[in-house]
């Protein structure tokens, strides 16, 4: 038996080596893949070039380090939900919302980075708990209204968004669609605040009190509030910040509600891909951003408020600093994005 063994294994060795061609010529041997370290740096972002492109070459003057960005136009919340695949080939991505962050966590799209630098500069609510994503920017979810439409005595009722149900603001009332990622995290804040029954209810009175269908997006609904078409609605505060900051003749005006606290924080922020090529330079990226300079600079592109709270923050929004006071933790509010959604399809509110 020993011997049949053997005889077996010579042969197997024999037919090896008659298919091994040595005297192939050199060009045919496999090509080593580059070290990571001489690979571009591969950025995704959701949030405009233009926003990103003076903060990327910031760090490339300070570090010498390329990077390479990517915007993308598809609806990473429409389009993951879907299909894993669909999620974005790079090193580091940047989203302009907590949906998007948690969205792409959750599908396993993100891999942990454990960082000294971030722990210490952004607080634990902005942070992911399992250290996928951390926020570099955030936002609030505000009452806008129309200056000429809007009595002061009327806003004086407005404490919350729940307020916005109620029957003074029938035909008045506009908002943007359920599918705007500052939306979702709005109607999961709903949930967190109240509770699943409670919240619904709220989001029911809202289309009750629609004037007209819902919005694309944030600028068309403030633009539409801007025009008389609707008298009040719910906004990011980053996307009023920019539209005041060019309109500054037009009728609109920011409502604060008396507690801090009964405003949802939202955020835009970054993780290092679950695939990446480069992983140690995107985890050298985030946390750079997390430092106070590069982080200000951020928030600033972004009309945002720095995550980083030792970051000084831009004259353009310094005056709503109370807006984003009091965040609620942001993966508190990740695990209820999907019953947010469910309850946007069963309040019919597209």
């Amino acid at each position: 038996m020993m011997r049949l063994v053997s005889s077996f294994a010579l042969l197997a060795i024999m037919i090896a080596a008659c298919g091994r061609d040595d005297a192939a010529p050199a060009s045919e041997a496999p090509q080593e893949s580059p070290p990571a370290a001489n690979l571009p740096l591969v950025v995704y972002a959701t949030i405009p070039a233009s926003r990103i492109r003076p903060v990327l070459d910031a760090f490339t003057a300070e570090t010498g380090k390329k990077v390479e960005l990517v915007t993308g136009d598809k609806d990473i919340l429409a389009t993951a939900d879907r299909d894993r695949g669909s999620l974005p080939v790079a090193d580091l991505l940047l989203a302009g919302s907590s949906a998007e962050l948690w969205l792409i966590a959750e599908m396993d799209g993100f891999r942990p980075t454990y960082s000294d630098t971030i722990e210490a500069n952004i607080p634990p609510v902005l942070r992911d708990e399992e250290f996928r994503w951390t926020a570099l920017g955030i936002h609030g979810r505000i009452v806008v209204y129309n200056t000429e439409l809007v009595s002061t005595t009327a806003l004086g009722s407005v404490s919350d968004y729940a307020s916005l149900g109620d029957i003074a603001w029938r035909g008045k009332l506009c908002l943007s669609s359920s599918r705007v990622p500052g939306n979702r995290t709005l109607v999961a804040f709903l949930i967190h605040q109240y509770d699943l029954r409670e919240a619904e209810f709220v989001v029911r009175n809202w289309r009750a009190n629609f004037a007209t269908g819902v919005f694309a997006d944030d600028i068309s609904l403030i633009e539409a509030i801007a025009d008389g078409q609707c008298a009040i609605g719910i906004a990011g505060s980053n996307v009023f910040a920019a539209y005041a900051a060019a309109n500054a003749a037009a009728p609109v005006a920011l409502h604060r509600f008396g507690d801090p606290a009964s405003t949802v924080v939202d955020a835009s922020g970054a993780g290092v891909m679950r695939h990446a090529r480069n992983p140690e330079a995107a985890a050298g990226l985030l946390a750079w951003l997390a430092t106070n300079a590069p982080d200000a600079l951020y928030a600033a592109q972004n009309q945002q408020f720095p995550a980083n709270a030792d970051a000084p923050v831009s004259r353009s929004v310094e005056p709503w600093r109370d807006v984003v006071s009091a965040p609620t933790p942001l993966s508190a509010l990740g695990f209820l994005h999907e019953d947010a959604v469910l309850l946007n399809e069963r309040a019919r509110y597209p």
